[in-house]
């Protein structure tokens, strides 16, 4: 199964994810995005629109 996945070393902290998709992401006190673990394989899903919208590259999807 394959879920989103945010590298924190790549995100620029322009924040489209979080304020697009706030239900599969949230960031840290540095605008760093990460995903919600409590986010639904179908939330995720929806998400994955941001890995496309992402200005960095840093969402993408991976193996769990």
């Amino acid at each position: 199964m394959k879920k989103l996945t945010v590298h924190p070393e790549k995100c620029i902290a322009c924040g489209k994810c979080y304020l697009n998709f706030p239900d599969v992401f949230d960031c840290d006190d540095s605008g760093i995005a990460f995903v919600l673990e409590e986010s639904t394989p179908a939330q995720q899903e929806e998400g994955v629109r941001a890995m496309y919208e992402c200005p960095t590259k840093a969402i993408q999807l991976e193996e769990d």
